[in-house]
C-alpha cells in the first residue's frame, strides 16, 4: 500500500505489476473508501494516467466494474435494524454525568446489558458505542474505510495554533505524515538512546529528598517529559513543565472533552502558559536551525523539518508547532501516567516488588543496559501490561463515521459520532478471569489472556493505534528499571489506597504519593 499511494500522489513511474494493482483496487472502489474525498479528487487524473498506461489494467477495470454493478442492487436489498438499543439516562442531560466519570466503567455496564453497540446521550448529542471484542476487530480491519477523527481533534488543533495534527488527519495524508515521524517514535531509536534515558531518570532522582511525601505523577512527569524532549528535540523542557502540565490539561478539558467551557483557555493563567508553550517550539526551532551533526544526531525534529522543507505544501510551517510539540501532548499523560499507574501497584503488592527489584539489578549488573540485555526483561513489562489492563489511560475512542457500515445487525450512517469502547474487554471475566485482580501472570506464555482476538487494546487499534507504543514500552520500563535498582520506595500513607482523576484522561490522583527510604 506505500508503494501505491506513492504512485498516486508523486510523479513516480509505476512498474507494471502496479498498474495493474491500482486498477483492480480502484475498480473495486477500494481507493475511494481509504481516501478522503477530497485526498481521491485530488489522485483521480493520476489514477486515470495510470489506467492509460496498460490494456491489462484497462480491461481489468472494465470487468470489475460490470461485476460492481450487477451485484450493487442485490446488496441494497441486505435489511438491518431501525436503531440501537439506548442507555438509560437521566431527563435533560441523559448520560451525560456517568460519562465525564468512570467511563470504562459505565461503557461496560452497558455492554453487559445491551449487547455490542447502544447508544448514549450526553445533552444535545448523541454516540453510537461499538463495544466488545467484535468493536475491536471491526477498528483494527474496517476502521480506515469507515472511521475518522477530524471533528475530534479541530478545536484542540486549532487554539493550539495549527490546522493539523497527526493524531487528527485521516487516509493518505495521515498514512505520508505517521510514516515521516515513525522513526523518531520507534522502539529502535530508544533503544539506541538507553544510556541517556537511564541517565535523566537518575538524575531526576539524586533530587528527591529523603523522608518526605513526594508527588507521584508529577515525579514522574518530570523524568519522562525531560527524556521525550531530550531524546525527540535535542531540547530540555524542565524549565517549561510547570507550564506545560496546565497549558495541555486544559486544552485537552476544553478542546476535546468538553468538561470546560471554551474561555477556561484564556485565563491569566493560561495565557501566560500558552506564551511559555510557545517559547518552547522557538527554543526547539532554534536548536535545528543547523544540520545535525558537530554532536548533535538527528532526531525527530529534523526528520519533521526535512519534510516541510522537500514538501513545504504538505507540511506548512503552521503545521510545525503541532508536530514539534506532539511527544509533550503525548508523554505528559501516557507515558508518565502509565509510569505512575505501575509504580502504584508496585508499591502496593509487596509480593511483585521483590521481583522487580531483582530483575531491575540484574539488568545493571553489567552496567549500562544495551538492546541485548532490555530483551532479558520479563516481570517489569508484565507489571506495566496489567497496569495498562486495568488502568487503560484513553478508555474509549471518539470518531465520525465516514463511509456508512454495518455493525451487530445495525446500519450506522455516514456522518454518526461514534464512540469505540476498546477497553471493555479488559475486564470481562471471560476474557480475564478475576479481572479486578492484578495479575502480571495473564502475559506468560502459558496463560496469553491477552492475545485473545480484540480483547486486549491498551494504545489503540486501526490506523490511528499509538505511534509511539514501542518507544513508550522501552521508555517505562527503563525508567522503572532505574527507580527501582536506585530506591527504596514506601507508599504514602503505607496503607493509601488508590484514587483516580478521570479527566481529561484517567490518570493518578493527586493524593498518589510516595517517600523515599534510602538510595541503593
Amino acid at each position: 500500500m506505500l508503494r501505491i499511494m506513492g504512485v498516486l500522489f508523486t510523479d513516480d513511474i509505476p512498474e507494471p505489476r502496479d498498474v495493474v494493482l491500482i486498477c483492480l483496487v480502484d475498480a473495486c472502489k477500494i481507493l475511494a473508501r481509504i481516501l478522503s474525498r477530497s485526498e481521491y479528487a485530488e489522485a483521480e487524473e493520476r489514477i486515470e494516467q495510470v489506467r492509460q498506461m496498460d490494456l491489462i489494467g484497462q480491461s481489468v477495470s472494465r470487468a470489475i466494474q460490470k461485476m460492481t454493478l450487477d451485484e450493487e442492487p442485490e446488496q441494497r436489498r441486505v435489511a438491518s435494524k431501525a436503531l440501537p438499543p439506548r442507555a438509560p439516562g437521566l431527563p435533560l442531560v441523559g448520560n451525560a454525568l456517568s460519562m465525564m466519570g468512570d467511563i470504562r466503567s459505565f461503557l461496560t455496564k452497558q455492554y453487559l446489558q445491551l449487547g455490542p453497540i447502544f447508544s448514549v446521550q450526553a445533552l444535545d448529542r448523541t454516540f453510537i458505542v461499538l463495544a466488545g471484542p467484535e468493536a475491536n476487530l471491526f477498528l483494527a480491519r474496517q476502521g480506515k474505510t469507515h472511521l475518522r477523527s477530524r471533528e475530534l481533534w479541530m478545536d484542540f488543533t486549532a487554539e493550539l495554533g495549527a490546522t493539523r495534527l497527526v493524531i487528527g488527519m485521516d487516509g493518505g495524508e495521515h498514512f505520508r505524515l505517521r510514516r515521516a515521524l515513525k522513526r523518531g517514535y520507534s522502539r529502535s531509536y530508544i533503544t539506541s538512546h538507553l544510556a541517556t534515558t537511564i541517565d535523566i531518570a537518575q538524575r531526576e532522582i539524586a533530587e528527591w529528598p529523603l523522608n518526605v511525601p513526594l508527588a507521584g505523577l508529577y515525579s514522574l512527569q518530570r523524568i519522562i517529559t525531560e527524556q521525550l524532549g531530550v531524546l525527540c528535540t535535542n531540547t530540555s523542557p524542565r524549565e517549561y513543565l510547570d507550564d506545560l502540565i496546565p497549558f495541555f490539561n486544559s486544552l485537552l478539558l476544553s478542546r476535546l472533552t468538553h468538561h470546560r467551557p471554551r474561555l477556561f483557555m484564556y485565563t491569566p493563567r493560561l495565557r501566560r502558559a500558552r506564551k511559555r508553550v510557545h517559547a518552547l517550539y522557538e527554543h526547539i526551532l532554534a536548536v535545528h536551525e543547523t544540520s545535525p551533526g558537530n554532536g548533535r544526531e538527528p532526531d525527530l525534529i529534523d526528520d519533521l523539518l526535512d519534510l516541510h522543507h522537500n514538501d513545504p505544501q504538505f507540511m506548512p510551517e503552521t503545521d510545525l508547532i503541532g508536530a514539534a510539540l506532539g511527544p509533550f501532548i503525548a508523554g505528559l499523560d501516557t507515558s508518565a501516567g502509565v509510569s505512575a499507574f505501575t509504580l502504584y501497584a508496585l508499591l502496593k503488592h509487596p509480593e511483585l516488588l521483590a521481583p522487580t527489584k531483582a530483575e531491575a539489578d540484574a539488568l545493571f549488573a553489567a552496567g549500562i543496559p544495551t538492546s541485548a540485555t532490555l530483551h532479558k526483561l520479563d516481570v517489569i513489562p508484565r507489571v506495566a501490561m496489567e497496569a495498562l489492563r486495568m488502568y487503560p489511560i484513553a478508555p474509549a475512542l471518539r470518531r465520525t463515521v465516514s463511509n456508512s457500515f454495518e455493525f451487530a445487525g445495525y446500519r450506522i450512517p455516514a456522518g454518526t459520532h461514534v464512540i469505540i469502547a476498546t477497553t471493555v474487554p479488559h475486564h470481562l471475566p471471560e476474557y480475564f478471569p478475576n479481572p479486578e485482580r492484578f495479575d502480571i501472570d495473564r502475559y506468560t506464555a502459558e496463560r496469553r489472556e491477552h492475545k485473545q482476538p480484540g480483547v486486549y487494546a491498551p494504545f489503540g487499534l486501526g490506523p490511528h493505534r499509538c505511534l509511539g507504543n514501542g518507544f513508550a514500552e522501552v521508555q517505562i520500563a527503563m525508567t522503572l528499571a532505574t527507580i527501582l535498582h536506585k530506591t527504596e520506595l514506601q507508599l504514602e500513607p503505607p496503607n493509601y489506597e488508590l484514587k483516580v482523576r478521570q479527566a481529561p484522561l484517567p490518570k493518578v490522583d493527586k493524593s498518589f504519593k510516595f517517600r523515599l527510604l534510602q538510595r541503593r
